[in-house]
Order: C-alpha cells, then sequence, then structure tokens
C-alpha cells in the first residue's frame, strides 16, 4: 500500500520552541543572580530588555509555524503552541509593568509627609553613576502623590519613642532590610531618623528608606519616606511597600502591647484544707 510523503518539520517551530525556552531560562537565572548581587541591576536591565526581545520573536516564528502548519501541512502545531505558551509566561511580568506604567503616576519618592518629609543623608552619599540623585519632593511631585496616593500617611502611637523604635526594629528585620547605622533602640525624647537600604521582596531592586519617630509627649508619631536608586517610574510599588510597612508596624506595635501588659496575682488566699 503506497503512502504519502512524510510531513516536513517546521525548522521556524522548532526554532521559536528553543528561543522561548532559552528566553525563561535567562529570566529565571539573571533573576536569581541579581536577589543574590551576583549581576548589577543596569547590566540586569539590559538582560530583561534581551529577554523581552527574544520572547517577542518567538512569538513571532511560533505564528510562523502556525502558518506553515496550515498553508503547507508542516508538522509545527505542538512546538509552536509550546513556543506561545513559554513566551507568554515570559511577557507576563512585562505586561503587568506596562499596566503598572499606565495606571500609576511617574513618581519614584514617596514620603507620608509632603510638607516636611524625611531627609536622606546616609543615602544620598552612597548615590552615584546611572542611580536617581535623592531630591527634595517638587509641588507638581506631592500633588501627583495626595491625587493618586491619598492614603499613604504616618501613625501616631499613644506609647514612648522606645517602645514603638522596639516595634520599627522588629518589622526592619522581618523584611530584611539594613540599617546604615545602629538603630538608637533607647531613645527616650526629640527626634530619630533611621536610613535603610530596602531592597524589594522578589528580586531585590534597590531602594532608600528613612523612617523618622518623633516625640510628641503622650504619643511618639512615625513617617516614611521610600526612594528607588533606578528609574523614574516605581510602578506604584514605593507606595505599596509603606502602606505595607505601616500596617505590620500596626500589628507589631499591638503584639508587642499585649506582651508588656501585666497580669497582677491573685490576692485570694487559698482555703485551708480541713
Amino acid at each position: 500500500m503506497a503512502t504519502g510523503p512524510e510531513r516536513r518539520v517546521s525548522p521556524m517551530a522548532q526554532r521559536a520552541r528553543r528561543i522561548a525556552g532559552f528566553s525563561l531560562v535567562l529570566l529565571i537565572v539573571a533573576g536569581v543572580g541579581h536577589r543574590y548581587g551576583m549581576v548589577e541591576t543596569v547590566a540586569y536591565f539590559w538582560i530583561l530588555a534581551l529577554v523581552a526581545g527574544l520572547a517577542l520573536l518567538a512569538l513571532g516564528l511560533a505564528a510562523g509555524g502556525f502558518w506553515r502548519l496550515w498553508l503547507y501541512g508542516e508538522k509545527a502545531g505542538k512546538a509552536s503552541l509550546a513556543a506561545t505558551v513559554l513566551a507568554a509566561i515570559v511577557l507576563a511580568p512585562y505586561a503587568a509593568g506596562a499596566y503598572f506604567v499606565l495606571r500609576y503616576p511617574v513618581l519614584n519618592d514617596i514620603s507620608t509627609d509632603l510638607v516636611e518629609p524625611p531627609q536622606f543623608v546616609l543615602a544620598s552619599a552612597r548615590r552615584s553613576g546611572a542611580m536617581n540623585a535623592i531630591v527634595p519632593i517638587t509641588r507638581e511631585a506631592a500633588a501627583l502623590q495626595t491625587e493618586h496616593y491619598p492614603d499613604v500617611s504616618g501613625r501616631r502611637y499613644d506609647a514612648s519613642m522606645s517602645r514603638v523604635m522596639n516595634a520599627a526594629a522588629a518589622v526592619i528585620a522581618a523584611r530584611g532590610w539594613k540599617p546604615y547605622a545602629r538603630l538608637p533602640l533607647e531613645a527616650e525624647h526629640g527626634e530619630v531618623s533611621i536610613e535603610l537600604e530596602a531592597p524589594t521582596l522578589l528580586v531585590r531592586f534597590p531602594a532608600d528608606a528613612v523612617l523618622r519617630l518623633t516625640d510628641e509627649g503622650a504619643s511618639t508619631f512615625v513617617d516614611m519616606r521610600l526612594n528607588t536608586r533606578y528609574a523614574k517610574h516605581d510602578l506604584g510599588d514605593n507606595a505599596r511597600r509603606i502602606r505595607a510597612f505601616m500596617s505590620d508596624l500596626d500589628a507589631e506595635f499591638a503584639r508587642q502591647s499585649l506582651e508588656i501588659i501585666d497580669i497582677p496575682a491573685s490576692d485570694e488566699e487559698e482555703d485551708p484544707v480541713d
């Protein structure tokens, strides 16, 4: 019994699958490398651009593979589908980033106090090269923040500065942030500013934070400012992280307050045993 010619395997679809797979591996390896300090941030941005280009190329080749399948009946369906899925996985973070760019204002310096923001001193001296310079928050930037992030605000606690400092230290440690100087845990009055290296959680994009505690007599007020080192747009991340920090500080302060409540011993004497 005669058989027809064997279907040709589509080289285009095979290339699409290989390129898409390589882009995914490169994205993961570069992210891990940046997280653990093996890849510098500027180089990481270039790698991200390369990864996006490879994923888009793979999508184009996959589309060509589907076209060859339809037109010439080449073996391209599985490879093109795999390339499309892999490329979509790679491009998903870029799509989310594009949404955030359109959704949030072009800001990279967010503060709970826009009239007298906490000041960076140590962090400013560490900025160099391609890093953003730390500059005063302009009226335009303050207006954008107020419009888009009206819920970014400080906290007032009816407690001494030392008690609030203890809670803040626990939150800082839990987040893996590194103070640029030793925390003054015994502070009792006045105003204290704590500057911190505050990278993002997943790939550790570098940023600097300053936490300001102000003694108000019977209470302590906490302000925070967060400034990214690279890029002019923080994708709304600084505001989200300030909100999260303040929520964690509320929870930690409440937890520590419960621990220091003294429960008085009972004055009742046991009944004598007959």
